[in-house]
Order: structure tokens, then C-alpha cells, then sequence
């Protein structure tokens, strides 16, 4: 079994898919996302953990591993940063390009999500890792689930506590406030 644990930044981040037809590959990487990975709700990230195996299957290649790590986020609700840490598993299927579905559309399976059509016979393990850290991440990130967000007269973190500005009355139910016994 052939095993690479690529030294620093800066190297090339790729395996030949070719050393995998006899022996399985294993990998280990600590990387450094580029910046932009996971959109403008992601303000920093530290550095990224990323082991797997990469072996021969039928007319392909499988990958299969785990990422890991924590970025620094900014919550939709009340913009304050949170910590988010991760650590999810991917299995992936490799194929060569001439095999994908020629159609103009294609009626995708939950299998075909996970397989990826290649033209250079390589895996880029920035790249994947990349991908695998965007479906890590929340859709919507919160720094709680019960966020109160901010006010949306005063701008005031109403996590903090409330802001002082008066409740705000929809003027369509303003004449129910006839009907309210009085006491």
C-alpha cells in the first residue's frame, strides 16, 4: 500500500490515479483553504484535515475518507461569529469522462451524486476537498438554533437583550384593539 502525507503549502496536491491500479493509495493533508471556500458567511477558516484512500474500481476509482476542521462563521441572524466545527466522511466514484451520460438532460439518482467524471487521469485533492467542505457546511449558519437576531428598527443585537423600541402594530389590526375589554 502506497502512503503520501504531503509535507507543506505550496505542493502540488495531486495523485496520479494511475498508482492505484495495483495497490490502494492512502493520503494525509493538512490544507489551507483558499479563500472564498463556503461564501461570504464564512470569515476565516483554520487548517482542514483530509485522509482517505483512493483504489481501483471496475472501469474507475474510488475515494473514500474524511475531512475535518472549524472555520469561523458569521451568523445569518444576528452577524455575530461562531465557531463551527466538522468532520464528515465522503465516498466517491471516479470515472473517466468518456462515460459520462451524453443526454442534454439526465435524470439524476442519489448514486450519481456521488460520482465525479475526470479527463486528466489525476485526483486533485485540493479540489475534492473543497467540494467536501462546502457540503459540510450549514445552509443557513446560526450561532444558535435559538438566534433572536437583530432589530429590524434599531439594528440592536436582541440577543443581548431587548432594544427599548416599541412593539410594532400592523395597521390592518389596528380596530381589533376596539375589542379588547377594558379593565
Amino acid at each position: 500500500m502506497l502512503c503520501f502525507t504531503f509535507p507543506g503549502e505550496g505542493e502540488v496536491l495531486r495523485i496520479a490515479l494511475e498508482l492505484a491500479d495495483t495497490e490502494p493509495v492512502d493520503f494525509r493533508q493538512e490544507l489551507s483553504l483558499p479563500e472564498g471556500v463556503g461564501g461570504e458567511d464564512v470569515l476565516a477558516w483554520e487548517p482542514v484535515y483530509f485522509a482517505g484512500r483512493l483504489k481501483k474500481s471496475g472501469s474507475g476509482y474510488a475515494v473514500a475518507g474524511t475531512v475535518s476542521g472549524r472555520g469561523h462563521l458569521r451568523c445569518v441572524r444576528c452577524l455575530g461569529e461562531f465557531e463551527f466545527a466538522f468532520e464528515e466522511r465522503f465516498s466517491v466514484q471516479m470515472l473517466p469522462l468518456a462515460l459520462a451520460p451524453q443526454e442534454e438532460e439526465v435524470q439524476l439518482t442519489r448514486k450519481d451524486l456521488d460520482v465525479r467524471f475526470y479527463s486528466e487521469p489525476v485526483l486533485d485533492l485540493l479540489e475534492l476537498a473543497c467540494e467536501q467542505v462546502e457540503l459540510a457546511l450549514p445552509v443557513k449558519p446560526l450561532c444558535r438554533e435559538d438566534c433572536l437576531g437583530l432589530c429590524p428598527r434599531c439594528g440592536a443585537d436582541l440577543n443581548q437583550g431587548a432594544c427599548g423600541c416599541p412593539p410594532e402594530v400592523d395597521e390592518r389590526w389596528h380596530k381589533l384593539l376596539d375589542f379588547r375589554p377594558v379593565s
